[in-house]
């Protein structure tokens, strides 16, 4: 990719950038260039996990070290040497094989902060706190593990977005308590928007977290910005200040994850785009090249790379095809966000999308760990909320499994049986009515019932004939439904063109005041089949089945009941 250099204010270095990239001038408009100074340290092997380097403990090669643009590898001694200015987080990838420490709150320890006089705006929740003169060595400890294993799991989080603490109680009880002893993953990650807005909220949330019991891995979100930072170069400071960089790696077994911060602050009152900047571009460039092709590049953003939901600037990452460009030549790629508090969404991008890598360019849109807030929908037994998606997606959390450079996700619902998978409703017949079975599909304040339909409802000119839709969780163009009535063969029902979900839609109409979800917007992962004309007067059993591009099938089924007389 052609870029011109020049400097970044407050970016540290020789920056180089094009676009909307960075501004080059400072206040009066004058190009300015930030003092910058050598960083020097080692990277050892903390054999006894003290966090200090004692004697016999040696250095370790090839680790990459980074500025946040520029990543150099260190040498058989385990040393390196880096530009930065007094605006920079140095910071290491970590390699498979290798773990680095964690703090209190499981939250991997890989980077230093270099901010000497703190951040350079008085900031609402503080920014980054003054570290002081450059050490002589910024040093970072690692130890030998097991995770150069080529097959493992990791938990994925789109936006937990709580808002107060006790929010953060309802994402415990409803989402974490399920996974704590349950789960072999062996560290999770979080998309952004971790709170929703108090970013004092960050230690509430991250001590929750920590029950689970293992790393966890951030990237900010447009609700984890210091709102009142000037332009987007310190948006990120108070983030930092708990998480560290907002752009990194690290790698696992055959996987090299890449975190990035894609969500562009344009200034207070100014909202923000999705949008990654020159110099990260450039830094993702530089990383890229220490990373063997055989191996699977998990990118995850906060705002999607690109969804089918809506054109929306803030719904979409603008300058998507230079991204395309540093990965053109990758074959293992697979990437995911959150944000969208609507749709999750399966994006297989081509070169209709301008892509054209060796294979299909898979961007999965997450559903949500807060769904469409902690707020809405009918209340259950323990006082939580439903928080359906406006999809009629449950809110829930992620398992992604990896084998070599292979991989497979895993949508699990917050609170609800982990196969539980398909929701189905009924619809047709004279009137039209929409029939919604009980059992997990049943909710407070509603009430689901047995599906009935006279037989007279197949029967009419211009009456829809009975017809079942399935909303797969978190399904997309290339699952495979079908449906079989009575165990007889299944045949392949319709993926419709985005709508609303019924279901959704019915519990809106109905239901009242704070149990009301959030309004219904067109889902992706609907199907439909008009159920057999001829089915005599009783029950009938209707079985869902999904496969999803992994092989995993899921099924659901209801009875169903047909009556004579009139509807």
């Amino acid at each position: 990719m052609a870029r011109r250099t020049g400097w970044m204010v407050g970016a540290g270095i020789a920056a180089t950038v094009t676009g909307l990239g960075a501004t080059g001038f400072g206040l009066a408009g004058a190009e300015v260039a930030p003092e910058t100074e050598t960083a020097t340290g080692i990277v050892y092997d903390d054999a006894n996990r003290n966090g200090t380097r004692d004697s016999g403990e040696a250095g370790v090669r090839d680790v990459p070290v980074s500025n946040g643009r520029d990543v150099v590898r260190t040498d058989a001694q385990g040393r390196y040497s880096l530009q930065v200015d007094d605006q920079t987080v140095i910071f290491i990838s970590k390699p498979a094989g290798w773990m680095v420490p964690v703090n209190d709150v499981q939250l991997p320890q890989f980077y230093y902060k270099h901010y000497p006089n703190g951040s350079p705006y008085e900031l609402r929740y503080g920014g980054v706190e003054p570290t002081g003169p450059l050490p002589d060595s910024v040093d970072f400890p690692m130890y030998q593990d097991d995770s150069i294993d080529k097959t493992f799991s990791a938990l994925a989080f789109a936006d937990p977005q709580t808002s107060n603490v006790g929010q953060i109680d309802t994402m415990a009880i409803d989402v974490i308590a399920g996974i704590i002893g349950n789960t072999d993953a062996r560290f999770g990650l979080t998309v952004g928007d971790i709170v929703n807005d108090p970013l004092d909220l960050f230690a509430p949330h991250n001590q929750a977290v920590s029950q689970i019991g293992i790393p966890w891995w951030n990237t900010p979100g447009n609700h984890d910005q210091d709102y009142d930072a000037p332009t987007d170069a310190n948006a990120t400071d108070t983030y930092k200040e708990t998480f560290g960089p907002a752009d990194y790696s690290f790698d696992y077994g055959q996987v090299h994850f890449v975190l990035m911060d894609n969500v562009r602050h344009q200034g207070p009152g100014h909202g923000y785009i999705g949008y990654l900047n020159d110099e990260q571009l450039q830094w993702l460039e530089n990383d890229l090249r220490h990373v063997p092709a055989d191996k699977l590049i998990v990118i995850g953003t906060h705002i999607p790379l690109a969804t089918d939901a809506t054109a929306s600037t803030g719904v979409n990452t603008t300058n998507l095809p230079e991204l395309f460009q540093i990965l053109e030549d990758r074959e293992h790629v697979y990437t995911i966000s959150g944000h969208d508090t609507s749709n999750s969404w399966q994006m297989y991008m081509g070169e209709e999308h301008g892509w054209y890598g060796p294979k299909d360019f898979h961007h999965q849109v997450l559903a949500e760990v807060r769904g469409s807030g902690w707020n809405t929908g009918p209340r259950d037994a323990r006082g939580i909320q439903a928080a359906d998606m406006s999809d009629g997606n449950p809110n829930g959390h992620y398992e992604l499994f990896f084998d070599g450079n292979e991989y497979s996700a895993q949508f699990k619902p917050a609170s609800l049986p982990e196969e539980y998978q398909i929701r189905l409703t009924f619809d047709g017949g004279w009137g039209d009515e929409v029939r919604i079975p009980g059992g997990v599909s049943g909710v407070d304040g509603f009430a689901p019932g047995a599906v009935r339909f006279a037989a007279r409802d197949w029967t009419g000119s211009g009456v829809q004939r009975p017809t079942v839709t399935a909303n797969v969780f978190d399904g997309g163009e290339r699952h495979t439904v079908e449906v079989s009535v009575d165990g007889g063969p299944f045949r392949p029902m319709t993926h419709l063109t985005p709508q609303n979900d019924p279901y959704i839609s019915v519990l809106r109409s109905t239901l009242t005041g704070s149990l009301r979800p959030a309004a219904p917007e067109p889902s992706s992962h609907l199907w439909s089949y008009e159920l057999p004309r001829g089915l005599r007067h009783g029950e009938h059993t209707v079985v869902v089945r999904s496969t999803d591009p992994y092989g995993k099938v899921s099924t659901t089924d209801e009875t169903i009941t047909v009556t004579g007389g009139r509807p």
